[in-house]
């Protein structure tokens, strides 16, 4: 379990790496996201946010080009895991490009 941790490769695209420098912040966490509609839980891609989670210990910590990397305990571990943005003016936010979800 953990050689597949500390394999997860990370990559930014540079509108990423720009967005988090304009935001002056040098971490970001990737959580899982649920939405329960109608009792049935949805799988949707998770969540990257600026910053430091609110409870670190639940995440893996990566440190990738000076960039602090919490991925969340309770997600798949990927073997690669791109970030990018999403959005338009104040509205833009970042994203994890290349997840898929398969049913």
């Amino acid at each position: 379990m953990e050689n597949l941790i500390s394999s997860i490769k990370f990559n930014f695209t540079q509108k990423a790496k720009e967005f988090l420098q304009k935001a002056n912040k040098s971490a970001l966490h990737i959580e899982t996201m649920v939405v329960t509609q109608c009792c049935i839980p949805l799988s949707i891609p998770p969540t990257v946010r600026k910053g430091i989670p609110h409870k670190p210990e639940n995440f893996h910590v990566f440190n990738v080009d000076g960039i602090t990397v919490y991925y969340d305990r309770n997600l798949i571990l990927k073997p690669e895991v791109t970030i990018d943005v999403r959005g338009l003016g104040f509205a833009k936010g970042l994203i994890v490009s290349d997840w898929v979800i398969k049913y």
